[in-house]
């Protein structure tokens, strides 16, 4: 558990080098007695409470990797501290008419893709959102919804969840709130808001205290990452292929970090130097002047370097830069539609309308987005790779405007040589993991670098000396260019830790193949294996290997079990709900 933040650590570290052993002392004594009567007061006021009838509260967390249900647990620790009844489920382990028997509900919700709801939340969706969906005229709730700006449907799901409460009756004890990436500050106002909004209702005290940090057993986080050296960088495409992927190896000795296979690593990243001296320079700006983000001042340079997203604009930030510059017309006639905005970076919104002499710094960086930490599924298991953590990463490159674009971290990334630092913290995904029975069927769908987690998983089952029933589905451009980790899968296929392989190289005949193809090529065995309890599980592109994995998934399963497709459909939303189907997709 993290029991300071990185602000409240620095000041610490200020007043203990500033102070005199016998300042330290004293200190040590004043908060002592400080939390001394503190502990005094709060004692009283929880004996107070458990004489009041207090609400029991149900938590419901709608999650896809995980963010949702870390907010849940820290609701849930700050609401029990103050004896308050508390049951945490995810929203794929209560049906809709369940809600007629619940008093005092608390939906904390992710939203997935372009305004989706997440795997497991969809069957809960679509069921409240059904003609006969009951009324919850006796139901109060509240709403949290965690989403990411930079896409246009944000925090959708929140939205529809909170609306469709309020339509079937419910009463809202508290606006909803919709938190962007950085989400934490507003995660603790709320958990504080609902916990006294309960409080109030029952007539009990509170102890006006932070919120209860929720159980984390990671040392580090993405606000304080761990600095791991890099082991090793190797090539995973040669000269021949049209893309640069490569396998990079970290240190983890001495870092306490601990992984399962199926997690991510979240890495640290900064722009480029040379584009930020550009968006300055083309600014009208120098690099020097002052800003001021969350409270805290850096020079217009660092802000731009550390803190500012440079590249991947939104309809949004192009709305709001044409009226911060007086170009409303700008929109309209921009050349760059909603695919060719996400492509480009700041230098190419300038080109449409010179900020110089219109934005100040201060402007500037309160236009762009907050710079995120970049997400890559983890290629290995510590079960057998110990304190060492693996990443395949591709190398973002393309044209565009007559200018070369590269992906801001996997470029740094690509860069790297042994010996360097690498910014990394460990995200649990709970939603992407290998089954409780050790020895069930497992089916894995990762073309390109969506064989990441795969290799974790066959690293997991060789530690484990576990055989068979194993069956991986890959897809590249070439055979002899882009067959990622090539021999460490025909390792295991000789060694019988993967039972099967099918491979789809779409460039080397005169018919593209992907592994949707090769999928329906093999549907009477996909079928058989899912029957026999077999977990199907994707990794890689969303918006469009995803979607067409899970058409021929469904396609397969009415075929092959004569059904129709709404029964298919539901056969889906059984496996995701026994997690079954589990989806890492990006």
């Amino acid at each position: 558990m993290n029991l300071f933040n990185t602000s409240q650590i620095e000041t610490l570290e200020a007043l203990r080098q500033d102070s005199s052993p016998e300042q330290q002392l004293w200190l040590s004594g004043y908060f002592y007695g400080l939390s001394q009567a503190s502990s005094t007061v709060t004692s009283a006021i929880t004996a107070t409470n458990q004489s009041v009838n207090l609400p029991s509260v149900t938590i419901l967390v709608a999650t896809q990797t995980g963010n949702a249900q870390q907010v849940a647990e820290q609701l849930k620790a700050t609401l029990e501290a103050e004896s308050i009844t508390v049951t945490l489920s995810n929203v794929s382990d209560i049906k809709v008419k369940a809600l007629t028997k619940i008093s005092h509900l608390i939906l904390v919700s992710s939203t997935y893709g372009e305004g989706e709801p997440p795997d497991t939340a969809a069957a809960f969706h679509k069921s409240l959102f059904a003609a006969k969906a009951p009324q919850l005229a006796d139901l109060n709730y509240a709403v949290f919804g965690l989403g990411d700006s930079s896409y246009d449907q944000f925090c959708q799901t929140a939205i529809e969840f909170d609306n469709r409460f309020a339509e079937l009756g419910a009463n809202r004890l508290l606006p909803r709130v919709e938190a962007d990436v950085e989400f934490q500050p507003l995660v603790d106002e709320w958990v504080i808001s609902v916990r006294d909004s309960l409080l109030k209702e029952a007539g009990a005290s509170t102890t006006a205290q932070a919120p209860v940090a929720s159980k984390n057993n990671q040392v580090w986080s993405e606000n304080n990452p761990y600095s791991a050296e890099v082991l090793a960088i190797t090539p995973l495409t040669d000269e021949a292929s049209n893309k640069t992927v490569f396998h990079l190896e970290l240190d983890l000795d001495g870092s306490g970090i601990e992984y399962q296979a199926g997690d991510i690593a979240v890495i640290g990243t900064q722009n480029d130097a040379e584009l930020v001296a550009s968006v300055i320079r083309q600014a009208g700006l120098s690099a020097s002047e002052t800003v001021t983000l969350n409270g805290e001042e850096f020079s217009l340079e660092q802000a731009l370097t550390h803190k500012r997203q440079l590249r991947c604009i939104t309809t949004k930030q192009l709305d709001a830069y044409a009226e911060k510059v007086g170009q409303p017309s700008l929109v309209a006639n921009t050349p760059l539609d909603k695919t060719a905005l996400n492509q480009s970076d700041v230098l190419d919104i300038f080109n449409l309308a010179s900020p110089a002499g219109v934005l100040t710094a201060q402007d500037l960086v309160d236009w762009l987005l907050p710079l995120r930490s970049r997400q890559y599924s983890i290629a290995s298991s510590q079960a057998l790779v110990e304190d060492e953590l693996h990443l395949c990463i591709g190398q973002v490159v393309y044209e565009l405007n007559g200018r070369t674009r590269y992906g801001t971290c996997s470029n740094a990334l690509a860069h790297l040589q042994e010996g360097d630092q690498v910014s990394l913290s460990i995200k649990p995904n709970p939603n992407f993991k290998l089954p409780e029975k050790t020895d069930a069927p497992i089916i894995m769908v990762g073309p390109g670098t969506g064989i990441a987690p795969f290799r974790a998983f066959m690293q997991d089952r060789e530690a484990n000396q576990i055989n068979g029933k194993s069956w991986l589905f890959f897809g590249e451009q070439h055979f002899s260019s882009d067959f990622l980790y090539q021999v460490e899968w025909q390792k295991w296929v000789k060694a019988g830790t993967l039972e099967k392989i099918s491979l789809a190289f779409s460039r080397d005949q005169a018919e593209k193949v992907y592994v949707q193809h090769r999928l329906s090529q093999a549907a009477t065995e996909i079928f058989t294996w899912l029957e026999s309890g077999a977990y199907f599980y994707v990794c890689g592109d969303q918006a469009k290997m995803a979607k067409d994995v899970h058409a021929t998934l469904l396609k397969i399963v009415a075929e092959q079990g004569q059904m129709d497709e709404e029964a298919a459909e539901d056969y889906l939303q059984n496996l995701i709900q026994q997690k079954r189907y589990q989806r890492d997709v990006y």
